[in-house]
């Protein structure tokens, strides 16, 4: 059984104290977003204070950004694929705005450019060996399981921390039927088409998933015995995801598979003075609205609609954008915030938002009301979790009108329903879950000590044929077959027979 935050708190205590004479070196290989690359930061600092080195890798563009606190680990910096950025934001662009088809086969290409970019970068593979890691943490991102090579090269046991969770990947028994694909924005309870969509998605994804090159040992490692990549992946120490069941929904899941929450989330620090001074002013309310990393800069007559309602708000707003504000005593703009910590400010009311993941943990974990704009890939998924839920809205950014906005705001800021809604899920998060961070740094300690072994479920190392018993089938459907067949022949056999004594007896 999960255990509770104050068992769990006295596990992390005890982990730590031991940690801190038992040193050991770990590395982090996050998905290449910003995003990604915040959480782990956050779990590298815990992993840190505990007594060992650690490494982050990430692009060198987001270090001279001076977005992130790097402090307590120490950067792996490497070249990423030249206008990456530019092309996770066309790629959005193309997707919602735009409504072109093809998103999500760009998307995965996109994803292939990238993991390929990384995985030929001998002098990156070559820093990260002068490490002598004793455990690899990758992001659990089904389309970056391949980078699971690298450690495998170094010879390095490896874990998985991130926020997807791919039962069919990971070998966990479950039913289509109850457990929804993050890409379709269904919930635990679907009609029958829904299950139906869900379960085609599934076996399509098991069977000819495009993000699983099953010869990428063979590609990448030439040299190593080969593998499979799903055999490869399946030696992973354990599965920290970043689910849980107050904000998704009860998920199956395996011993080595651990629901932890959301890493982005925690107690808010304390504000920088600009930010600290506006928030404090703001005892009418103020409404946080960001659309993401990557979406910083919308087409005028989004931004003009969204600028709009938050001037004629009877509160007041911080907007994530390089849009300059019309009023900055009323609306503060940014190209960054500090979102977690802006939620965790007693005068927040609503959060405007995409529905990442990481801006949802940060709501929930602060008990704050969500007007959902979901744009892209899990983020419908996302939005409808928490409309389910009861503590949010959905509009779409695109075609709702001013009015629309501005009402659906106000109703969600000022109807009490939404706000004990959620507060009731953080008081629940609070309690079963702790601080996510800390729940990971246990987990990769107690691995790096124990090792994964004893987690790991025989059924997540067998061939897939054998997991879903096609073996077995087949073998009762012969059997079944030949006892037909041999059935059929006496009864042949029988007829024949008594058809000769009766034309006899005529």
């Amino acid at each position: 059984m999960w255990p509770t935050a104050v068992t769990l708190t006295c596990l992390l205590t005890a982990a730590s104290l031991a940690q801190v004479s038992d040193s050991k070196r770990v590395v982090s290989i996050p998905f290449p977003l910003c995003s990604h690359i915040k959480y782990y930061t956050q779990v590298a600092q815990v992993l840190a204070s505990r007594g060992h080195r650690v490494w982050v890798a990430m692009p060198t563009y987001m270090l001279e950004k001076r977005y992130l606190d790097t402090s307590g680990f120490t950067p792996i910096p490497y070249d990423s694929l030249p206008g990456m950025e530019q092309n996770i934001e066309a790629l959005i662009n193309a997707a919602y705005f735009d409504k072109k088809p093809g998103d999500l086969l760009l998307a995965l290409r996109l994803c292939r450019d990238i993991f390929d970019s990384i995985l030929r970068n001998d002098s990156f593979i070559a820093a990260v060996g002068q490490t002598k890691p004793d455990l690899i943490v990758i992001d659990n991102l089904s389309q970056f399981y391949v980078v699971s090579i690298i450690p495998y090269r170094l010879g390095v046991p490896f874990a998985f921390l991130g926020a997807f969770y791919s039962p069919h990947l990971m070998g966990v028994p479950f039913s289509p039927a109850s457990t929804p694909h993050f890409l379709l924005p269904y919930s635990d309870t679907m009609t029958f088409f829904q299950r139906l969509y869900t379960t085609v998605t599934y076996i399509v994804l098991t069977i000819i998933d495009p993000t699983f090159p099953t010869e990428a040992v063979s590609m990448y490692a030439p040299e190593m015995p080969y593998l499979p990549l799903s055999a490869l992946v399946a030696k992973t120490e354990i599965f920290l995801v970043e689910r849980d069941h107050v904000l998704d929904y009860p998920q199956p899941t395996l011993p080595n598979v651990k629901l932890i929450g959301g890493t982005a989330t925690g107690p808010a620090k304390v504000l920088p003075p600009e930010y600290r001074s506006f928030m404090d002013s703001g005892k009418e309310g103020v409404v946080i609205v960001s659309f993401g990393s990557y979406v910083l800069g919308l087409s005028k007559h989004i931004s003009d609609k969204v600028l709009q309602v938050l001037l004629q708000l009877p509160m007041k707003s911080i907007f994530r954008s390089n849009l300059t504000s019309p009023d900055p005593t009323k609306i503060l703009t940014a190209p960054w915030i500090p979102q977690n910590d802006l939620l965790g400010h007693p005068h927040t009311k609503v959060f405007v938002s995409h529905c990442g993941q990481n801006g949802q943990y940060e709501a929930l974990y602060h008990a704050v009301p969500i007007v959902a704009m979901p744009l892209f890939y899990d983020q419908h998924y996302n939005a409808e979790r928490v409309r389910v839920k009861g503590f949010a809205e959905v509009l779409d950014l695109k075609a709702c009108t001013a009015e629309e906005l501005m009402s659906t705001i106000l109703t969600v800021a000022n109807e009490p329903r939404y706000k004990q809604a959620v507060a009731k899920r953080s008081r629940l998060f609070r309690e079963l879950y702790g601080v996510p961070t800390e729940t990971a740094a246990y987990w990769l300690d107690h691995v790096m000590e124990y090792g994964g072994d004893y987690m790991r479920s025989a059924g997540q190392q067998m061939p897939f044929y054998q997991y879903v018993l096609l073996d077995v089938f087949i073998f009762i459907l012969c059997v079944a077959a030949l006892v037909v067949v041999v059935i059929y022949c006496l009864i042949s056999a029988i007829s024949r027979r008594f058809q000769k004594k009766k034309s006899k007896a005529e």
